[in-house]
Parts: structure tokens; sequence; C-alpha cells
């Protein structure tokens, strides 16, 4: 089984395509990644729960405040800083060869920068809700 092993996020459209140009986020703080995939239940007859739905939850840490193409992070149009709401994109992990990339379904994604580990670091949250939990955060071969 292979490891998760993250060598940078990426910011895409609604679509999963590739922005123009590419907002890829190097130097990704191991520490402070987090992808959960949470079940949502509901109790139906005889007191029994279901999965109706899963949300998927992609966390990133990064020491730089631009992307490869040195446009500042949080000026993206795909990330909310104040509470708007952003254009709706995803946000994708990209593994290392070998590992996997880990992709959540539509979302908006907020931002905001962090000094809690004595330090400025960008940190980009995206949540996203489906009833496929394989469509809330997509797994694929790296």
């Amino acid at each position: 089984m292979a490891r998760l092993i993250f060598e940078s996020a990426e910011i895409l459209d609604n679509t999963g395509a590739q922005l123009s140009p590419t907002q890829i986020i190097k130097g990704i703080v191991v520490e402070g990644l987090e992808q959960t995939l949470t079940p949502d239940t509901v109790t139906v007859e005889d007191n029994r729960e279901v999965y109706e739905s899963f949300t998927g939850r992609i966390v990133v840490r990064t020491i730089n405040t631009t992307d490869t193409n040195s446009n500042t992070i949080l000026n993206s149009a795909y990330v909310s800083t104040d509470g708007t709401l952003p254009t709706e994109g995803r946000l994708r992990l990209n593994g290392k060869s070998g590992s996997h990339d880990i992709t959540t379904a539509n979302t908006y994604i907020m931002g905001h920068n962090d000094f809690s580990n004595g330090r400025l670091e960008i940190v980009l949250v995206a949540q996203a809700s489906d009833v496929d939990g394989t469509a809330a955060l997509a797994v694929a071969t790296a």
C-alpha cells in the first residue's frame, strides 16, 4: 500500500481542470496537512443508522505566500479571506510518484494567515459534501 506523500497543493476550477495560469502551491507543511472523510449519519427504522452523505475536508498549511507563478495565494478569485463567496472550485493535494492525489468536490475554499507556529503560514480549508464518499474526496494514483 502506498504512503500518502504530497509535494504540492493546487487550486482547480469547478470542473477539476487546471487554472490558467496554474495555481500550484509548493512548500506545504506536513504537520499542518489534514484530509478527512466523515460520514454523516441518519437514524432510520429500528434505530439503525445509515450513511446519508459524506463530508470531505482538506486543510493545507504552506510557508509560501505565493504560488509557483508568483501570484499571492490569498488574492485568488477561488479563495475567500473575508466570508464572501469566492468562485467555486476544488482543492487537490498532488502526491509524489507512487502515492495518490486527493481532490475535493466543488466547494468554496477559505483562506487566512496563521502565526500559531511562530511563523507566517497560509492556511487553506476546503470542505465538500456529497452523497457519494468517493466524490466528496476523490482519490487517484499520482
